[in-house]
C-alpha cells in the first residue's frame, strides 16, 4: 500500500528549500530581493494595496525554478489527463501532507498562535470548477481534510483585476476569529493568495498564515541565477524547517 513517506520520497532529488529572509531575499515570500530592500517588488505593492490584510506569515514548501521537474509537476497536476493526471495529484498531496505534519505547528508559534481551526484553498479566477488542489486538501491530505472549509469565491469583479492585488479579488464567509491556514499551488506575484488573505480577515479571521507548494522563480531574471545556487548548497531534507532553523522530526 502506497505511504505519504513512499509517495513523497522522490521529491526528495529535486525540491529546493528557499533561502532565509536577509540581504537579497524577501522576508516575506523567500524570494530575490533588491541590495538594501527588506522585501520583493511586488510584496511591497501588496502590502501598500492591501495594509494589514496580507497574511502573517507565508512559508513556501520549496522552490517551483520554472522549466525543472518540480515546477513541470505543478503544472501537470492540473492539466495533465487519465493516469497522469492521478499520479502527480497524489504526489503532491503526500508532499503536502508530509510537509504539514512536521511544520504546521511551527508555522502556528511564528504566528503567535496554538495553531489553525480551518483550512482553506486560493480558489481560481479562470473559471475552473472542481480545482485539484481543493480536491487535494479536502479529501485527500490527512492533516487538513478535517478542518477543510470552503471559504472563498472569486467576486464578479476579479476577471477585471488582472493580477492585480486587490481587497475586491475574492469574498469570504464569515469567520469568527478563527485562525486560516490558506493553501496555494504556485506563488509568482502572490497577488492572489495575498488578495485571498485579506478577504478573509475582513469576514473575520484571527491569524492568516500562506502554505504555498511553490515559489516560483526564473533562474534567467535578474539575480536569481545566484540565489538559486545558493540555495541548492542546503540539500532538500523533509526535516529542515521552514521556520525555525534546525531540523526536527
Amino acid at each position: 500500500m502506497a505511504t505519504v513517506v513512499g509517495l513523497s520520497a522522490r521529491y526528495a532529488n529535486f525540491l529546493v528549500h528557499p533561502l532565509r529572509p536577509g540581504p537579497g531575499v524577501c522576508q516575506v515570500c523567500h524570494g530575490t530581493a533588491n541590495a538594501g530592500y527588506p522585501t520583493c517588488w511586488q510584496c511591497h505593492q501588496a502590502g501598500d494595496i492591501l495594509g494589514a490584510g496580507v497574511a502573517d506569515a507565508v512559508v513556501p514548501l520549496s522552490l517551483a525554478l520554472k522549466g525543472e521537474q518540480y515546477a513541470n509537476e505543478l503544472w501537470r497536476y492540473k492539466n495533465a489527463t487519465g493516469p497522469q493526471q492521478q499520479y502527480f495529484r497524489m504526489g503532491l498531496a503526500a508532499v503536502l501532507w508530509r510537509f504539514l505534519a512536521l511544520h504546521e505547528d511551527c508555522i502556528a508559534h511564528h504566528c503567535a498562535i496554538s495553531g489553525f481551526d480551518v483550512v482553506t484553498t486560493v480558489p481560481s479566477t479562470s473559471g475552473r470548477e472542481d480545482h485539484p488542489l481543493r480536491e487535494m486538501v479536502a479529501d485527500v491530505v490527512g492533516v487538513a481534510r478535517d478542518r477543510h472549509r470552503d471559504l472563498l469565491a472569486p467576486t464578479p469583479a476579479a476577471s477585471a483585476l488582472g493580477r492585480s492585488a486587490s481587497a475586491e479579488r475574492y469574498a469570504s464567509q464569515a469567520l469568527w476569529g478563527e485562525n486560516v491556514l490558506l493553501i496555494d499551488d504556485t506563488w509568482t506575484t502572490g497577488n492572489h493568495a495575498q488578495s485571498a488573505s485579506t478577504a478573509l480577515k475582513v469576514a473575520g479571521a484571527g491569524s492568516v498564515a500562506i502554505v504555498v507548494l511553490g515559489r516560483h522563480l526564473n533562474i534567467g531574471y535578474g539575480d536569481t541565477a545566484t540565489y538559486v545556487e545558493q540555495a541548492r548548497l542546503r540539500r532538500f531534507a523533509w526535516e529542515l524547517c521552514a521556520i525555525r532553523p534546525w531540523s526536527h522530526a
